[in-house]
C-alpha cells in the first residue's frame, strides 16, 4: 500500500511539472521610462486625449479609443500638425504616419465615408493648403500639453502597457495641472521611426 501511495504521489508531481507555467507581466517601469522612443510616444498620444478631453468628448469613466481607420487619420494628422509643423497633408504622408504609428497604413478614402465634423483631417481648402489634404482641428494656444509616465508593464516580449498621467501647463507659468490619465499598449517595432507601434488607447478624465 505504502509504495501504491508513494508512486501516486511522484506521479502527480510529475504530472504538475509538467504543466506550462506562463511568466506573470513584470514591473518594468524604472528600466523603460527612461526609453526616449517610449518617451516620445507616451508624450504625442497624452497630448492626443488631453485635446479629447478638452474637446468634451468623454465621459465618466475609462474611454477606448477603437483604432479604426478614421481614429487613426486623426490621431496622425495631429501628430503631424503637432509635433511636425505641418498641417497640409499627401494621401502617402498620412499612409506612412498611420504605418509608423499603429504598423498598418490606414486607407485615405476613409475621409469620404466618415462624418468630417469627428475628425482631426479633411479635405484640404486650397485656400490655406495646397495638399489634397489639411488638419482641422484646434490647438492649444498658449497651454503646454504634458505627461508623466508613471507605469510600464512587460506585458510579454516586445509588449508593453503604459500608464501615463496627463498634464497641462501654461507658457511662462511654473507648475502644472492633471488632466486625466491614458493607458498605452504598446509593442517595439524596428520598422517604425517612432520605435514602438501603438496597439491600444484609451484614456480617462
Amino acid at each position: 500500500m505504502k509504495r501504491k501511495i508513494m508512486a501516486l504521489l511522484t506521479a502527480m508531481m510529475l504530472m504538475v511539472s509538467a504543466v506550462p507555467v506562463h511568466a506573470a507581466a513584470a514591473n518594468v517601469t524604472k528600466k523603460m521610462s527612461g526609453d526616449r522612443d517610449l518617451k516620445q510616444v507616451s508624450e504625442m498620444f497624452a497630448a492626443y486625449t488631453t485635446a479629447m478631453n478638452l474637446s468634451g468628448n468623454i465621459s465618466g469613466g475609462q474611454v477606448e479609443i477603437p483604432l479604426n481607420g478614421a481614429n487613426q487619420l486623426s490621431i496622425g494628422a495631429f501628430v503631424r500638425y503637432n509635433y511636425k509643423d505641418d498641417f497640409g497633408f499627401t494621401a502617402r504622408e498620412l499612409k506612412r504616419e498611420t504605418k509608423d504609428l499603429f504598423g498598418k497604413a490606414a486607407k485615405v478614402n476613409v475621409l469620404k465615408k466618415t462624418g468630417q465634423e469627428d475628425m482631426l483631417v479633411c479635405a484640404a481648402d486650397r485656400s490655406f493648403a495646397n495638399d489634397p489634404y489639411m488638419y482641422c482641428g484646434g490647438d492649444f494656444s498658449d497651454c503646454i500639453p504634458q505627461y508623466k509616465i508613471k507605469k510600464v508593464v512587460q506585458i510579454k516580449k516586445n509588449l508593453y502597457r503604459v500608464e501615463i498621467q496627463n498634464k497641462m501647463g501654461i507658457y511662462g507659468e511654473n507648475g502644472s495641472e492633471d488632466m486625466g490619465s491614458t493607458v498605452l499598449k504598446v509593442k517595439k517595432d524596428k520598422d517604425s521611426v517612432y520605435g514602438y507601434v501603438v496597439k491600444e488607447v484609451s484614456y480617462k478624465k
